[in-house]
């Protein structure tokens, strides 16, 4: 039987690997997430934890087992503004620096792959 509980050891290896080749910061609160999302692939390998995976993930080519884990703990959503905080930010942080001018002029650049 497989031991699917994360340690806290484990998960500052997957969360210093996803920042370093990623840009993403986990903190703790995402400790599940991290081990929801690989748990697919300790059965998928027959592995009994989760440093197995991140040493296996680690010895196997960049495009391969580590790009499979990046894509599992990364949200691929590509649209701009879609959390409530980004709202908040616009109207109570930029807005104001901008009252009482004549123009004010956004641009959304297109950054998607897809």
């Amino acid at each position: 039987m497989l031991d699917h509980q994360i340690t806290q050891c484990e998960f500052v290896s997957f969360r210093d690997y996803i920042y370093d080749e990623a840009g993403i910061s986990l903190n703790d609160s995402k400790v599940e997430l991290v081990a929801s999302r690989l748990a697919s692939r300790l059965r998928h390998y027959s592995l009994h934890n989760y440093e197995e995976y991140f040493e296996l993930m680690m010895n196997s080519p960049k495009e391969g087992e580590r790009q499979v884990a990046i894509d599992l703990l990364t949200t691929n959503e590509t649209y701009f503004f879609r959390e409530v905080k980004h709202f908040s930010f616009l109207q109570n942080e930029i807005l104001p620096q901008w009252r009482g001018h004549d123009t004010f002029r956004v641009w959304s650049a297109a950054s998607s792959t897809g």
